[in-house]
């Protein structure tokens, strides 16, 4: 579905975000829709929003697909190019956790935010 960028103002974010999913290889169509709600925690509806131009996440979720979509946060909400003039940042900090700690916060973000709440303080209680 285009996006008409005239009377959309999501409509760059949302090429964006395509753009880092095809970069990122993530599949598309529903696919992607399920791909990023699964990793994000978030519903379908919600990055089907995202992905047609019609809301853009909260702050905090920006961060957190910026950082696993390896890209900027300037570029991908704005569409301003960091001063490396690369899109793709060289290695994501996600990717320096080992298996286990990918395996801890790939579980975390399936849950909702009261568990995840949870979750947090059961872990700084030990």
């Amino acid at each position: 579905m285009p996006i008409n960028k005239t009377t959309n103002p999501y409509a760059g974010f949302a090429e964006r975000l395509q753009e880092a999913c095809d970069a990122a290889d993530i599949p598309e169509g529903r696919a992607r829709s399920n791909a990023l709600a699964s990793r994000f925690g978030v519903s379908t509806e919600a990055v089907r929003q995202w992905l047609h131009g019609r809301a853009v996440p909260e702050v905090s979720r920006l961060l957190e697909l910026a950082e696993e979509l390896e890209c900027s946060l300037d570029w991908l909400l704005l569409g301003r190019l960091p001063s490396s003039g690369q899109v793709r940042e060289p290695g994501g900090a996600y990717k320096t956790l080992s298996a286990q700690e990918r395996a801890v916060v790939s579980a975390m973000r399936k849950l909702n935010a009261r568990r995840r709440g949870g979750l947090v303080q059961l872990l700084s209680d030990i």
